[in-house]
């Protein structure tokens, strides 16, 4: 199993929300390059890149702040929000980012998002954000129709090369993944599953590497030093 750090980008800074809420970011950076810097330097295979603001607006806003970072490090950059046509992704792709990823548009509009799986194939991931048993669209502001393991087998389906499932209500919150969630949909589907969201301890990522996942995002523990990446990547090594 692969540890990913994330990097929320909020007007140019490393922020991290509390369930995806707008006014509850806490600033941890102001320096977004540096940090994926420290990142890599820590051993991380991957980086993941959120532009809230982005996700929030409906439209990619630090394109500029993304490419310096894919520049900066020699590792490869997953990219999601607010990227939801093909002319986002390309630009995305453009920037410098190995893998992009949508959201809203794979539950508001499935057939754009089954186009965009042909065109991107391994080069795109679908997030899967999941409120209340609803995938949630628009910055997780609003709820759709989909229930997460419906949406996934149908993208599934369509030829979708992973999906990062995230349990909005434990975003943020340090109270552990939803095992029981993770576990249903990588037992309905024969695709990659990454983890992401409630994340506290190395004894997680011990857990979510039995289910199995293919990798976890990791955020608000390695940004208040509950454990370090170092220590995250050999828990998962050893598991």
């Amino acid at each position: 199993m692969i540890v990913i750090p994330a990097i929320d980008l909020r007007e140019r800074e490393v922020v991290r929300l509390r369930r995806g809420v707008s006014d509850t970011a806490v600033r941890f950076s102001s320096d977004p390059v540096e940090t994926a810097r420290s990142w890599a330097e820590a051993g991380a295979s991957w980086i993941h890149v959120v532009d809230l603001d982005g996700a929030f607006a409906g439209a990619p806003r630090q394109l500029d702040v993304v490419e310096r970072i894919a520049s900066a490090v020699n590792i490869p950059i997953q990219l999601g929000g607010g990227l939801r046509c093909r002319e986002d992704l390309e630009q995305a792709l453009d920037a410098g980012v190995a893998r992009v990823v949508i959201g809203s548009v794979a539950a508001t509009d499935p057939a754009t998002a089954e186009q965009l799986i042909a065109a991107f194939g391994e080069r795109l991931a679908i997030a899967i954000d999941t409120r209340g048993g609803s995938v949630q669209v628009g910055g997780w502001t609003d709820g759709s129709t989909w229930r997460p393991i419906e949406l996934i087998r149908r993208l599934s389906d369509a030829g979708a090369a992973r999906f990062i499932v995230t349990d909005v209500e434990r975003d943020g919150m340090l109270t552990g993944p939803n095992h029981t969630l993770l576990t249903e949909i990588a037992a309905s589907v024969e695709r990659p599953i990454v983890a992401s969201g409630g994340i506290r301890a190395v004894d997680d990522l011990t857990a979510l590497a039995a289910i199995p996942v293919e990798a976890a995002i990791v955020g608000m523990a390695l940004y208040e030093g509950r454990f370090t990446l170092a220590e995250a990547i050999a828990a998962a090594r050893r598991s």
